[in-house]
Order: structure tokens, then C-alpha cells, then sequence
């Protein structure tokens, strides 16, 4: 369990973290008691969900996205290389595929261990987030609907 120098900071933390969302005009559901908060974005073609985290045990900082649907088991192991090539290109956060569900996740984490964590970087990790998932998700969900072949999946990264 986090001692109460570090709740204290994870709660300061949370704090700033909805003080950036309110900033910018962002409606959220909050939860103090487990410093996380739910909101949506929408994307140029599908919805984007949001969670945003603080972890005090770990001194983290997690900003994740529940991609729609659940990828059918014979398109799973597609979605799966398809994961790792975008991982391997990605500059920050990655994505997250449970092989055994098919559900796909977008997740990006920062520590603020002794830190003040601004504004800038939760309005950024937000950002990024809404744009990669924006990015990926209607070119997964048509990799999943078998839209696309891998093949072309991958062709259209090269593109």
C-alpha cells in the first residue's frame, strides 16, 4: 500500500489531472476514491473511450482505450501481428491485445515518482492517445470483420 506521502502526491496528481480535462472543456465521470475518471472522444469514424488513472501503488500515470468490439478468434492471431508491427512503430504508449478474449486496448503510462506532473503532459498524453486510437481503430475493426487481409493491413501502414 502507498504510504501518505505518495496518496498525497497520487491525489495531487488526480487533481491536476481533472483540473487539465475541465480546462478544456472535457465532460468526465470521476471517481475520487479510485483516482480514475471515464470520458469519450469522438474520432474521424468511431468513438473513442477513455479511461484516465492514477496508480499510487506504482506512481503511474495510465490513460487507456477500450477499442469497440471483440476481434473473432479466427482473426485473432492477424490482430496480433498487426499489434506488434504498430507497437514497433509507435513513439510512445503501445497496444494491448488479450489473445484469449480478443479484446484490444490502447494504453499509455508516465511515472510522477517525486514529481509535479503539469497540465501539458496530461493534455498531451490525452492527445496522443485520441489520435493513435484514431488512427488504428476502424483499421482494426475491419481487420476483425475480415474487411481486410492482413496483408492489406499491413500494406496500408507502408502507405
Amino acid at each position: 500500500m502507498a504510504d501518505w506521502q505518495d496518496m498525497n502526491l497520487a491525489k495531487a496528481t488526480f487533481e491536476t489531472m481533472c483540473r487539465t480535462l475541465d480546462n478544456n472543456g472535457w465532460h468526465y465521470a470521476r471517481d475520487d476514491e479510485k483516482l480514475r475518471l471515464k470520458c469519450g472522444a469522438r474520432g474521424d469514424d468511431l468513438p473513442i473511450d477513455l479511461t484516465l488513472a492514477i496508480d499510487a501503488e506504482r506512481m503511474l500515470i495510465m490513460v487507456f482505450s477500450h477499442l469497440p468490439g471483440v476481434i473473432p478468434e479466427d482473426k485473432r492471431l492477424d490482430t496480433a501481428v498487426a499489434v506488434s508491427v504498430i507497437n514497433n512503430m509507435l513513439a510512445h504508449g503501445c497496444f494491448d491485445f488479450d489473445l484469449s478474449t480478443g479484446h484490444l486496448f490502447y494504453r499509455m503510462t508516465n511515472n510522477f515518482i517525486e514529481s509535479q506532473i503539469g497540465e501539458e503532459l496530461f493534455f498531451y498524453m490525452l492527445m496522443a492517445t485520441c489520435n493513435t486510437v484514431d488512427e488504428y481503430n476502424d483499421k482494426f475493426l475491419m481487420l476483425g470483420k475480415g474487411m481486410i487481409t492482413i496483408g492489406q493491413f499491413l500494406d496500408a501502414l507502408n502507405h
